[in-house]
């Protein structure tokens, strides 16, 4: 198996000592494993003890990064970035699990489909409420979910570094809602693949387990039920589209620098005024 050909897992932890090695154990069995990178984000909870019994006994494959202060996912999700060294990073939160096959899926397209710099599994969603389940129009709402969260996004890192990683403003550290800016702004530049519009890849996808108060139901709220979210105003979606479009800028002056031609060295000349 090539080394190009694996696939760097980046774990956020903070206080997920519950769920942690549920996770873990979802991403080991996987193929085509690089490495799975914990970036505990200063939890106060067991999350680190966890993190550690399972490097004991699995010390190629796990790698612990402690944050010294909670700064949020955003940056836990780029520290972990910047420590891989592999071409393909997936990201996938602490709270949530991995379905069999997803990195040996993922690794396939990487591998065959090099115009594609960035795709988003499937969610699976585990103890949904049942007044979501039952809602005629729960696949449209559930599309919305799947396209809006950061546990099933995987990148080229090499695309992702390009784009500046996750934003860390504190725009986000309020609302959440930076994955969205950055998935708004791939959709923008270039093309993102997508492993939940075939229904051959059922069970390519990551497995979200439901709880109150989650980022899932509070979007499922919004779009089946039209409850608002008035927490969140003109201010903050102008501000949030802000940093998407600074994303798509940096990404589009990118495909300039190297579009250029013709290559190589330019010969600069400086013409200083008379006096």
């Amino acid at each position: 198996m090539s080394q190009t050909n694996k696939i760097d897992v980046i774990i956020p932890c903070y206080n997920a000592a519950a769920t942690l090695a549920r996770a873990l154990e979802s991403v080991l069995v996987q193929d085509y494993l690089g490495r799975i990178i914990i970036v505990d984000d200063a939890s106060s909870d067991a999350s680190v003890a966890i993190a550690q019994s399972y490097q004991a006994r699995f010390p190629q494959h796990i790698v612990i990064e402690k944050l010294p202060q909670n700064s949020g996912v955003a940056r836990a999700r780029n520290w972990g970035m910047l420590v891989s060294q592999a071409d393909v990073v997936a990201f996938l939160d602490a709270d949530d699990a991995y379905e069999r096959h997803v990195l040996g899926f993922a690794s396939a397209v990487m591998q065959f489909r090099p115009e594609i710099p960035m795709l988003r599994l499937g969610l699976k969603p585990v103890d949904l409420d049942e007044k979501y389940a039952q809602h005629p129009n729960f696949s449209y709402g559930w599309r919305h979910v799947e396209m809006t969260v950061g546990g099933n996004m995987i990148f080229r890192r090499a695309f992702l570094l390009a784009c500046g990683g996750f934003p860390q403003d504190q725009l986000f550290r309020r609302l959440g809602g930076e994955d969205v800016a950055l998935g708004l702004a791939v959709l923008q530049v270039t093309q993102m693949g997508v492993a939940f519009d075939n229904v051959g890849l059922n069970d390519i996808t990551v497995l979200h387990y439901c709880r109150p108060n989650m980022h899932a139901y509070r979007l499922l709220d919004t779009v089946l039920f039209a409850q608002s979210q008035n927490h969140i105003t003109q201010a903050d979606h102008d501000a949030a589209q802000n940093v998407t479009d600074n994303i798509v800028s940096r990404l589009q002056n990118l495909q300039t620098w190297l579009s250029v031609q013709p290559k190589g060295k330019i010969p600069l000349q400086v013409e200083t005024a008379p006096q």
